[in-house]
């Protein structure tokens, strides 16, 4: 009996067919989503409303569609099905034929479908032997026999929907003579079932989820089978399918693990260490900076011999008034780096936790990395901008020595505006430091060399010393014009020191 499924109303007047989810020959289900279809403001799927198998496709994608219109046909055969059980109830009444009848537990109101026929006709069955699988969306049940016999017929096929009392099995009962009657099943527990489950779930034909769901799921090629449902009506979501995608790739991710360490093995001897907790700690920040701020990262060289000569001169100064604060070029960066700030504000500032807005900070911090034994710390000086040279250099001194016996605190590490990562002493050119969020830009220096520079009006070249500078700052509030500004400032001020005071 061929039945026509229609385009039901969906309130809005005319809508476009953007995919059709089944195909010519296929068993469909009631409830199934067929095709589904958008409009301006929305994208839904449309269901069956009966079960058949679709004979023809009225439809094709890229069509409009409105209420009314025929999507498919189908060949409906539940009717057929009904008719025929009933005339083979007759046929055994009128020719007197006393089979027994194996009925469907009570299984509740619910409708559940054949997944699975575990015997077939003539077969000889014991009691306690299994003889079916039946499932919704919420259960599995196996189906077993209260009484021995031989099977007569079998009144079900594998995707029929079945109720409770139901007869899915006439049997020739060794024990009963010429009585019809209605012998109890029962429902199954063991492993079986437990081991058909995968097997059942690969024959399921439909999954519900949202069209969103599908379309991610088809680009990254995932079974939506294998997905765990949480949404309404055993619906698969958008979070259901993240969440698979996470603990996938967590389980490669310790699959790799397992299988690097093994490989390394195999190569020679291998020795194995723990990570100190300040180790896994900074480690796990700088993995989380690097994965969620969108790092840009610019380098200049820039003229520190003046500064180096005035650096050395207030030194020998000092040394001769029995001062024993010495000034490092760091303490010069650093008081540089405030009034940087001061000038480009959007360097000292911070997304709020939505991303949605800017935090301009009025007060300048900034943090120095400094490298221990046992990893990396970050303590902050405070008010730079109101401290002159000596006073930072001191504190930088005080800070190191502290991070150096392990003695800093909370509060030493927290309330910074922006960081320094000082590699100077260390033989090398330029670096990308990763940002300390939630600051959003930070400051690496390398080792300064003596370098040829030409002079035009000497006409010739002179030695001067030169310093790499490499900013990274984030790219959702730094553009590139607003980063090579705040560092050709940087530099002028390293060039001259005096023209802080302009």
């Amino acid at each position: 009996m061929n039945t026509k499924i229609i385009f039901p109303d969906t309130g809005i007047k005319e809508m476009k067919i953007t995919d059709i989810l089944v195909k010519e020959g296929e068993k469909i289900f009631k409830e199934q989503s067929i095709i589904i279809v958008e409009s301006d403001k929305t994208s839904m799927e449309i269901p069956s409303d009966q079960n058949g198998i679709i004979k023809k496709i009225l439809v094709s994608i890229g069509e409009k569609i409105s209420k009314g219109n025929i999507i498919l046909e189908i060949f409906n055969d539940e009717q057929k099905k009904i008719n025929l059980v009933n005339n083979k109830k007759i046929k055994l009444q009128k020719n007197k034929i006393t089979f027994t009848a194996l009925r469907i537990p009570d299984i509740g109101t619910q409708v559940m479908k054949v997944t699975k026929i575990l015997v077939k006709e003539n077969d000889l069955i014991i009691k306690n032997q299994s003889l079916l699988i039946i499932k919704n969306k919420k259960n599995i049940f196996e189906i077993a026999s209260l009484c021995k016999g031989i099977i007569k017929k079998i009144n079900i096929k594998i995707y029929d929907n079945i109720n409770t009392n139901d007869i899915f099995i006439y049997i020739d009962n060794f024990t009963i003579n010429n009585e019809y009657y209605e012998t109890k099943t029962y429902i199954k527990e063991n492993n079986f079932v437990k081991n058909t489950v995968n097997d059942i779930l690969d024959t399921e034909s439909y999954i519900h989820a949202s069209p969103i769901v599908r379309k991610i799921a088809r680009k990254l090629k995932i079974n939506l089978s294998k997905i765990k449902a949480s949404g309404l009506k055993n619906r698969i979501n958008k979070e259901d399918l993240i969440k698979y995608i996470k603990n996938k790739n967590k389980n490669i991710m310790n699959n790799v693990s397992d299988n690097s360490l093994i490989n390394y093995k195999n190569f020679g001897l291998c020795e194995e260490l723990n990570l100190n907790n300040i180790q896994k700690i900074s480690g796990k920040n700088l993995l989380n900076n690097w994965k969620n701020i969108p790092h840009v990262t610019q380098h200049i060289e820039t003229d520190i011999t003046e500064l180096e000569k005035f650096r050395i001169k207030k030194n020998i100064e000092s040394l001769k008034n029995k001062n024993n604060i010495k000034l490092t070029l760091l303490s010069f960066i650093i008081k540089i780096c405030a009034y940087a700030l001061k000038k480009y504000p959007n360097f000292n500032s911070s997304l709020s936790d939505d991303n949605q807005n800017l935090i301009l900070k009025k007060y300048f911090n900034i943090g120095i990395a400094i490298n221990t034994d046992k990893g990396l710390f970050v303590p902050v000086i405070f008010d730079v901008l109101n401290k002159n040279i000596n006073e930072i250099s001191e504190t930088i001194f005080n800070l190191a020595n502290k991070a150096k016996n392990y003695k800093l605190n909370h509060n030493d590490m927290k309330g910074g505006c922006f960081t320094i990562s000082n590699l100077g002493q260390f033989k090398g050119n330029f670096f990308t430091p990763i940002i300390n969020a939630p600051e959003v830009a930070i400051l690496g220096i390398s080792q300064a060399q003596i370098k040829p520079i030409w002079n035009i009006n000497s006409r010739k070249f002179l030695p001067k010393l030169i310093l790499p500078l490499s900013l990274s700052y984030d790219h959702r509030v730094i553009n590139g014009i607003e980063g090579i500004n705040f560092l050709n400032y940087i530099c002028g001020l390293l060039s001259d020191i005096r023209n802080i005071l302009m």
